[in-house]
């Protein structure tokens, strides 16, 4: 069994407000999900991210909030 995360980004309309429209999924076998898990937690307590929600959004473009 795998569990899938499915996710979008950009709007499907046309014309929308963005270029794009992608739509993605990553599927990870159920049994290596507490391993993935517990290394996402380190990953992101490493950065002080416990509690954070991460969209590679905020990475990739500036943002008023993070300067």
């Amino acid at each position: 069994m795998y569990l899938c995360y499915v996710d979008e980004s950009g709007t499907p309309e046309i014309p929308g407000n963005t270029s794009h429209y992608v739509l993605a999924g990553l599927a990870i076998p159920v049994w290596h999900w507490k391993t993935c898990d517990k290394d996402l937690r380190k990953l992101k307590t490493g950065y002080g991210l416990q509690d954070a929600e991460i969209h590679t959004g905020w990475l990739l473009r500036p943002y008023r909030e993070q300067a």
